[in-house]
């Protein structure tokens, strides 16, 4: 909100989006602002309270990676959370499950919506931003805020990444 000053009608990407409400970055911003956008999990049961509660977002039921139409192995925790393309990270949430999930890149997710700009993205996809993050051309769709979970395992990568392509930190 203190970014943006309140702007209304803007265009978010939330990747790794989950819950509809609890814990989302974009619902302040849909419910009371007006934005719309894209929310893609690789959980394909969150959808139906998108399309209950959140109708100004397209929920898109796919992994985030490198590439599109393959599959990833995804271990889930019961309770979803710490859920992650890496076993050992979900372990430590409980005992998770395997289920094997189709990829898509966010160049793709975003062709297909249509988007030409973003103004915010939020990315929470449990060690997997590096991947999710070389199949998305940040030049093209030129997000003007970005928060995005970096535990430490990835975090020079995503430094990195965003260094690379002109971007400072403002918070952490």
């Amino acid at each position: 909100r203190d970014f943006f000053q309140d702007k209304r009608g803007g265009v978010f990407l939330d990747v790794g989006a989950s819950h509809y409400r609890d814990g989302s970055n974009t619902y302040y911003l849909e419910e009371t602002l007006g934005w719309s956008g894209i929310a893609i999990d690789a959980l394909a049961e969150f959808e139906a309270d998108y399309k209950i509660h959140r109708p100004r977002t397209r929920f898109v039921a796919l992994f985030a990676s490198d590439v599109a139409g393959s599959k990833v192995d995804l271990f889930v925790p019961a309770n979803n959370l710490g859920t992650s393309s890496s076993r050992e990270f979900a372990e430590g949430f409980g005992s998770p499950k395997k289920r094997e999930v189709p990829t898509t890149t966010l160049n793709v997710v975003l062709e297909q919506a249509g988007v030409q700009k973003l103004d915010f993205m939020s990315m929470d996809i449990e060690l997997s931003e590096p991947k999710a993050l070389a199949g998305f051309d940040i030049r093209r769709f030129a997000p003007t805020l970005v928060c995005i979970e970096a535990h430490h395992q990835v975090r020079q990568q995503i430094l990195d990444y965003f260094t690379l392509n002109g971007y400072t930190v403002v918070g952490k």
